[in-house]
């Protein structure tokens, strides 16, 4: 995870893998692996892991908040829409509703115009 955040995202995919191979039935290196995915543009991959993170958790809001990433980054912004008013809807007062009600808000404001 410490990687990541360094920008070294396949490095921190590394660790990842051995995370979910540890514990496949934790929520949590799903969605830190979603998340690296999806900064090596292998977004189809990462959503299949957000969608494992969900069956296992499916309350968690930062796998509701990636997932909303994903699907906006494929077009689907009905369904990125959907999952950030969740986000927002079960943890409020969260770093990740927080995250969702700026996506929402871009989202809202559309492109912008020349």
């Amino acid at each position: 995870v410490a990687l990541g955040s360094m920008g070294r995202y396949a490095d921190a995919l590394e660790d990842l893998n051995r995370a979910v191979t540890l514990d496949p039935n934790r929520a949590e290196p799903l969605i830190f692996r979603a998340a690296a995915l999806r900064h090596l543009d292998r977004v189809d991959e990462a959503l299949r892991d957000v969608e494992k993170a969900l069956v296992l958790a499916p309350e968690n809001a930062e796998a509701l908040l990636e997932r909303g990433i994903l699907r906006q980054l494929m077009g689907n912004a009905a369904g990125a829409k959907a999952d950030w008013e969740r986000v927002v809807a079960l943890a409020p007062d969260s770093p990740a509703a927080d995250l969702a009600q700026q996506n929402l808000a871009l989202n809202e404001a559309g492109p912008r115009r020349r």
